[in-house]
């Protein structure tokens, strides 16, 4: 099985928000080889940008903590930003969350997001945490 997260989950898991452990559950089967895991490289500059307004230090280390769980970074290559723009054409998401929808779609994964309803309608399996 392959999983892709998305920015709000990964956030509910560094800040020990509700459904902490389940993103921990899904961490773990990833360092464990038990699934894939993937994350878009905008989703992991918004996760950035967030931890870096209150540390760079902090940002640093929760990034080289997702790399050492397995965690995959997914670059934009050739025209896959298309899908991420037909996404975001279609449906009231934000940029990071198209793309986080749009890697989900390309890899055939589940994409893992919080309780965000701008993802209502999209046409990609969502586990909702």
């Amino acid at each position: 099985m392959k999983v892709v997260f998305d920015t709000e989950v990964i956030l509910k898991f560094y800040l020990n928000e509700a459904g902490a452990e389940i993103v921990e559950g899904y961490l773990s089967k990833v360092r464990n080889g038990e699934i894939e895991g993937f994350m878009s490289v905008i989703n992991l500059t918004e996760l950035y940008y967030i931890l870096h307004r209150k540390s760079s230090r902090i940002a640093e280390e929760k990034l080289t903590n997702l790399k050492n769980f397995g965690v995959k970074q997914v670059d934009v290559k050739g025209d896959s930003w298309k899908e991420a723009a037909k996404i975001k054409a279609m449906h009231s998401l934000s940029l990071a969350d198209a793309f986080a929808a749009a890697t989900a779609k390309q890899l055939n994964a589940k994409l893992l997001i919080g309780r965000d309803a701008e993802f209502k309608g999209v046409k990609v399996d969502v586990v909702r945490i």
